[in-house]
């Protein structure tokens, strides 16, 4: 890298660098279970729900629109 580069990059806070890397838990699956779902770990062998994705297809359509600023309310 050059001098440039280098400068451009952050520079995290003393430590976080020495914070070790998180390891997710592993399940075992009980004995002839061929799939375990972990749903401590915020997993859903179902997928999102249908009206999730119509909200966030509704909100994301309204992203460019921000507040007044002068509002007094």
């Amino acid at each position: 890298m050059n001098q440039a580069s280098d400068q451009a990059r952050p520079t995290p806070r003393a430590g976080i660098m020495e914070i070790e890397a998180y390891v997710p838990g592993k399940s075992t699956a009980p004995a002839g279970v061929v799939k375990v779902h972990k749903l401590s770990s915020n997993e859903n062998p179902l997928g999102p729900s249908p009206k999730a994705i119509e909200a966030a297809r509704d909100v994301a359509a309204k992203l460019d629109i921000y507040p007044d600023g002068t509002a007094r309310r």
